[in-house]
């Protein structure tokens, strides 16, 4: 039996949410362009970087690309075939001749290809249940392995139990991330105000601390009294932080449980989740 394959689509669905998720949430920084299927991937890692910082990729940005592939998609490369695929030793003796022959091939859209001919999908199709086919049953024992995916030993949970008793952090952001762009990005988006809530904090805890710097330089107090401030605010806002994660809700209130998402993922057409090889 072959194996199952994710689409092109849903791979450049992948690649999206990772490069959203990597760059900068500084407020103050401009947000990158989204790529295009077959915008050039070199081009558009160097025009995410500021013009001031006067910095340009190189060959190992290129080639270490793949190893941010291979943790999004699950799939075994060698840096050898990554490298071969896209003639990126060429890249590194003449750069000329790589742009003249090789450079218009190294798109977003091949490297799906690339992935997509190595990714093993997840199954998400429904089970027999008592001689009756079950779509949520066949899509919670998808997720099931997508919550493998992201967290080492997961506790064990039912359809009723809630997303996030389970699920918290990067592993709940990754888990997310993922049933994005398997479902093409038809899952709900997370608020960007919660995905940037531990940036939030740290800004608040350094504020903070230049207010408390300030005020003892202005009474001229003992440097100490800083010292001793900084040991309290800075644990105290950690905990802040923790606690609003975890009470803070992303979720809208039909996608609560996995029973929900199952339910939910079920009722998608085929198209929309299925990988190659299963549909009918």
């Amino acid at each position: 039996m072959n194996e199952l394959r994710y689409t092109e689509t849903q791979i450049l669905c992948g690649m999206r949410e990772m490069w959203e998720r990597d760059q900068t949430e500084l407020f103050f920084l401009p947000r990158s362009v989204p790529f295009q299927p077959d915008d050039r991937i070199d081009e558009h890692m160097q025009s995410r970087i500021l013009k001031w910082a006067s910095e340009a990729i190189d060959y190992s940005d290129l080639v270490d690309l793949y190893k941010s592939l291979q943790y999004c998609f699950r799939f075994e490369c060698t840096r050898e075939e990554w490298s071969d695929c896209f003639r990126l030793d060429v890249y590194l003796d003449d750069y000329e001749e790589w742009e003249r022959l090789y450079a218009a091939d190294f798109t977003f859209r091949r490297a799906a290809q690339f992935v997509a001919e190595r990714a093993t999908a997840i199954s998400f199709e429904p089970v027999n249940i008592i001689g009756q086919e079950c779509g949520p049953a066949g899509a919670f024992c998808g997720i099931q392995e997508l919550v493998r995916e992201v967290k080492k030993r997961p506790r064990e949970f039912g359809p009723s139990t809630r997303i996030r008793d389970v699920l918290k952090g990067n592993a709940f952001i990754f888990f997310w991330m993922k049933v994005r762009w398997i479902t093409k990005q038809r899952a709900p988006k997370l608020s960007s105000s919660w995905l940037k809530l531990e940036t939030n904090v740290v800004f608040i805890m350094l504020a903070c601390l230049l207010c408390i710097g300030a005020i003892v330089f202005s009474l001229q107090k003992d440097p100490l009294y800083f010292f001793y401030s900084a040991f309290a605010v800075i644990p105290f806002w950690i905990l802040v932080g923790g606690l609003m994660e975890r009470l803070l809700d992303p979720l809208p209130p039909e996608l609560q449980t996995f029973r929900d998402l199952a339910v939910w993922m079920a009722e998608l057409d085929d198209e929309q989740i299925l990988p190659e090889g299963e549909r009918g």
